[in-house]
């Protein structure tokens, strides 16, 4: 039934032009070795640093350095994609940014515990260097290589692909943290996330685009005249982007990360330190997310196709205020199961379509400035949410704080609906 289900997602709903055929077997295998990462590194690396005694504000650390590393080197990394080649920007600051999982396999091999804390948030923030820029030549290349009437349909499949593979990685990685001695299982985890990581980039490398499309293009023939400091910078980091309809979206997204966020660091520690859960049943809980992220990825470009995809993402921001609602609630493994499965379900509406939605109100030949505009804001979201959410936490309580950031996420789903 699985497959049947995922080889009707992957049927496109009309004939695909020969030239992107390729361009979507490569895009597809991308997410699918991505989710081999997220379904082990991504998942148990914040669950390792909870079981060795990681603080809470280390958490909130460890989630906020690649936002604060984003803040930082966005509007550069704008700058230095100007000119140069999309696809081989985006392989070369993969591979760099990703080989950096392969140092986090050996961590647990240190004696001292709080020397692991300390070199993971180091190999964090070295692995988050290169990031800023990757992401920003990724969302590029994706734009370019995928015409805009396809981008719904290689939402769905690629969402519907991740979350099988996801489910599948998950319980294996629960399984081997079960049968194997600690940390060994975590070291073995954490070397399957490498090999994901490596092999998504590398069919990364196989996308082409059109040739057109292969440089970025933004800088102004102004730039090389003389001009004040201030005319400068306008023209160099597109400052004319924040008096534009686009400062509306930036707004309302940087909402969304920041609540987004919020609760994200109390998640491992409210799940080990309160709850008390094995690692199979973190590892269960992640497979229903991701089940219930296919299911709803089945029918995700039907849905954002009818109702538009600023619609799709506010509905998924404000049922994703369900997690940490029902998680509020939970005094065991039960409800975490329960807002697990509601929780993968209204992810798979805003996390399928926030891409798309961001796109459609880019300029095609302005992306790289857009876009890092777009990334610097959602990370200030994303570093106060990582730092506060531990903070607020500490002053009335986890449980309060999940109910009160479960509010706040289904306020920011309502802000996009009113003002996006």
């Amino acid at each position: 039934m699985i497959l049947r289900s995922i080889r009707r997602t992957l049927q496109p709903p009309n004939p695909m032009p020969e030239g992107l055929k390729k361009n979507f077997f490569h895009l597809v295998m991308d997410i699918g070795w991505f989710g081999v990462l997220n379904a082990t590194t991504l998942a148990f690396l914040t669950v390792y640093a909870t079981r060795i005694h990681a603080r809470p504000e280390q958490i909130g650390l460890l989630n906020a350095i690649p936002a604060l590393t984003s803040i930082l080197l966005s509007l550069p990394a704008g700058v230095y994609l100007e000119k140069r080649s999309i696809s081989k920007s985006a392989i070369i600051l993969g591979t760099l940014h990703r080989f950096f999982y392969l140092p986090l396999a050996f961590i647990p091999l240190l004696a001292s515990q709080p020397a692991q804390i300390n070199w993971i948030l180091w190999v964090t923030l070295g692995m988050y260097i290169p990031y800023s820029t990757f992401i920003l030549a990724f969302n590029s290349l994706f734009g370019a290589a995928v015409p805009i009437e396809w981008r719904g349909y290689f939402a769905g499949a690629r969402n519907a692909l991740y979350a099988v593979v996801t489910i599948v990685m998950a319980l294996v990685s629960g399984f081997l943290l079960d049968r194997l001695t600690f940390p060994l299982g975590y070291q073995v985890v954490f070397g399957l996330g490498f090999v994901g990581a490596m092999m998504s980039t590398y069919h990364l490398g196989k996308i082409t685009i059109p040739p057109a499309s292969a440089v970025i293009g933004t800088a102004s023939d102004e730039l090389h005249e003389k001009v004040s400091l201030r005319t400068w910078l306008q023209l160099r980091f597109r400052l004319d982007i924040l008096r534009g309809p686009f400062l509306r979206v930036l707004l309302v997204l940087t909402a969304f990360h920041f609540t987004q966020y919020l609760p994200l660091p109390l998640f491992p520690l409210y799940s080990v330190n309160e709850l008390k859960l094995a690692d199979q049943t973190i590892s269960i809980g992640t497979a229903i997310f991701y089940a219930s992220m296919f299911i709803g990825s089945l029918n995700h470009s039907k849905i954002a196709a009818r109702f538009g995809n600023r619609w799709v993402v506010g509905v998924g921001m404000i049922l994703l205020g369900i997690y940490p609602g029902i998680l509020s609630l939970a005094r065991g493994p039960e409800l975490y199961l329960v807002a697990s499965l509601l929780g993968g379900f209204a992810w798979s509406l805003c996390g399928g379509a926030l891409s798309n939605y961001l796109l459609e109100n880019v300029p095609a030949d302005s992306r790289p400035a857009y876009l890092a505009w777009f990334s610097m804001l959602a990370n200030v979201g994303v570093l106060a949410g990582s730092l506060l959410g531990p903070l607020v936490s500490n002053a009335i309580g986890i449980v309060a704080a999940l109910a009160l950031f479960a509010f706040l996420r289904a306020a920011s789903g309502v802000a996009i609906l009113r003002w996006g």
